[in-house]
């Protein structure tokens, strides 16, 4: 007989390790927010989210492929790039305002790097927590969490 207690608290257990690993890619996407050079910002996210979904496939003993990782976040990046380009523009209309400083604009690169990879995590951690695996991904959950309609 299993006893559903012991598996419960190791299931708790096992998503607070987890979501160790999520916080802790959360705060490097941060840094990696302030970086200001335009094509240098998102590759360094993009290195950040490939560490962060390998790491937390890992954890989970699913078997890792660099390959479907980074087609996930290809997906994910396309789905993003009208946001992208509203942020740019964002960017620019903030620098016109006197009362806005660069740091503020950093800042809030930073917030939203951050909360993108918060969210990464969770859906991923949410998808092994489930039985799931690395190919079987299913991106319009992700887009879901993310606000976004699948293409």
């Amino acid at each position: 007989m299993i006893d559903t207690h012991t598996s419960s608290r190791a299931a708790q257990t096992r998503r607070i390790g987890a979501m160790r690993i999520v916080r802790r890619y959360t705060m490097i996407s941060a840094a990696a927010g302030v970086l200001s050079v335009p094509v240098l910002d998102v590759a360094a996210l993009g290195v950040v989210h490939i560490a962060l979904i390998k790491e937390i496939t890992e954890y989970y003993g699913a078997e890792f492929s660099e390959h479907t990782a980074r087609n996930i976040l290809i997906a994910i990046g396309v789905s993003l790039v009208p946001g992208s380009i509203g942020s740019i523009l964002s960017r620019k209309a903030l620098q016109i305002l006197p009362f806005v400083t660069p740091g503020l604009g950093l800042a809030t690169m930073s917030a939203f790097s951050a909360g993108l990879s918060y969210s990464l995590g969770a859906a991923f951690v949410r998808h092994y927590e489930s039985g799931g695996t690395l190919d079987g991904f299913n991106l319009d959950k992700l887009h879901g969490t993310f606000g976004l309609r699948s293409t």
